[in-house]
């Protein structure tokens, strides 16, 4: 098939969340599968300029008098359109900008032409995310006549609810669209618009459905239902790989998890931790948001450093009530407690291949990727089921053995409290099934490559 999949940020051209490992992985994913995908995203100024070493100019668009030129760079069998113009080169931030409605209706637009420029007829339009929401909008009002997209269809894929992109209409009306409503829910209109809606794991895409999880979208979302599908996001298990990780002092396998010891050392002697193997590390990669559970956290944190003498790895940044509790219990158990406040993706490699354990308590999580890094590390994780999480994060079972992990199901902070403990019990006094749940995660299958058949398949039902 071929596939136009487009998005607003693209590892390792761009980051700022999973959307940009998702970009990047199932594009890769598709073609290992003999497809045809090309990937569409702006020329930040943020991109590394080592990244455009290899670009070259394929084509120009011109839109309301403004010139939009067309870089290409190739990476392992995906072609990446760069879309470049002060739009997009000259911001600060990617998304923190007043106009960012203009912004990004126009990287729609221009996506289309750009499209017709370069001759590559799609068999699907896969969007993801507000940001390119107007596209399956924008096919229905605009390019349904066009002969070139008769036989292309549109796929969009929810990441994230919260985050909707909603403003005035005024760029929309400026493109030439007509849009009678003053303000506009660029998410919604992709909801609405798209020949089919996916998320990012089966739980989330029934919990958006309910009041609780669906961000005043889920009466449209259920006029969507029988369109609506889930499909669990996976990792590029190439990157995470903690055989050949050269974040990790000591790489490691299923059959050699002695080794992994070594990188708990490492980070406990980085960060004036007390160096002992026997002390249960519990580590955590997440942006410091309300989201992830951390009012549960910092609820019990306290109760666990004194009572359960674990030490805390935290590394993110967010929130500054967040960031300000850490350093304050950094400052407080500093034996027990290390803190890195801001992104360091080696460090963070590093922090799944130390922990003993790794606790996600979240809200509300669409899919999730850390937990699906800490089982291929071999660290076990601690999670509340929800979104992805619950989809493949499965509680210890006694009676049958079964199990990758720990999960509880109210967001309260004793019933985490009460998981953690009963995972410390296993930890301490029952090594054997701490060895089984070490390897069950290791060796579990969390490539793309079930998943972007799952992708394939839902393209092909609709033609």
């Amino acid at each position: 098939m071929k596939i136009a999949f487009v998005s607003s940020e693209v590892y390792p051209f761009i980051k700022t969340g999973g959307l940009a490992d998702v970009a990047y992985a199932l594009p890769k994913a598709l073609v290992k599968q003999g497809h045809d995908v090309r990937v569409i995203l702006p020329g930040y100024k943020q991109i590394p300029e080592g990244m455009l070493k290899g670009a070259y100019w394929v084509t120009n668009v011109e839109v309301m008098g403004k010139l939009f030129w067309i870089n290409c760079v190739e990476l392992e069998g995906v072609k990446y359109y760069l879309i470049f113009e002060p739009l997009f080169s000259n911001r600060h931030s990617i998304y923190e900008c007043e106009d960012r409605d203009y912004q990004f209706a126009m990287f729609c637009e221009v996506t289309l032409r750009l499209l017709k420029n370069i001759n590559f007829q799609p068999n699907i339009i896969h969007t993801n995310d507000w940001q390119t929401g107007l596209i399956p909008f924008f096919m229905d009002q605009r390019y349904y006549a066009d002969p070139f997209y008769y036989n292309t269809k549109t796929v969009y894929t929810i990441h994230n609810l919260r985050f909707q992109g909603q403003f005035t209409s005024h760029a929309v009306r400026h493109l030439g669209y007509r849009f009678d409503d003053i303000n506009i829910n660029y998410m919604q209109l992709g909801i609405q618009y798209a020949n089919k809606v996916t998320t990012v794991s089966e739980t989330y895409a029934k919990e958006i459905l309910t009041d609780f999880y669906g961000e005043n979208l889920n009466h449209i979302l259920s006029m969507r239902q029988s369109d609506l599908s889930g499909i669990v996001n996976g990792i590029d298990t190439d990157i995470f790989n903690p055989a050949v990780d050269t974040a990790l002092v000591s790489p490691y396998t299923e059959e050699t998890l002695e080794l992994k010891l070594k990188n708990k050392e490492e980070l406990q002697r980085r960060f004036n931790l007390e160096i002992n193997a026997d002390i249960p590390l519990i580590g955590i990669v997440t942006r410091l948001d309300s989201q992830k559970g951390l009012d549960l956290i910092t609820c019990v944190l306290e109760e666990l450093l004194i009572y359960d003498n674990i030490q805390f790895f935290l590394l993110g940044s967010g929130e500054a009530k967040y960031e300000q509790y850490f350093q304050w219990i950094r400052d407080k158990y500093p034996k027990q407690v290390g803190i890195y406040l801001g992104y360091n993706g080696k460090l963070a490699n590093l922090v799944y291949g130390a922990s003993d354990m790794f606790l996600m308590p979240s809200l509300y999580e669409p899919c999730g990727l850390s937990q699906l890094i800490s089982l291929r590390y071999g660290t076990v994780p601690i999670v509340r089921e929800t979104g992805g999480l619950n989809d493949t994060v499965h509680s210890y079972n006694e009676a049958t053995g079964e199990g990758n992990g720990f999960s509880f199901t109210n967001y309260n902070a004793h019933d985490m409290l009460y998981t953690i403990r009963r995972a410390l019990d296993y930890y301490h006094h029952n090594k054997e099934v701490w060895h089984q749940l070490m390897v069950t995660g290791m060796t579990g299958d969390y490539s793309w490559e079930h998943s972007a058949h799952r992708y394939v398949e839902l393209y092909q039902s609709m033609f």
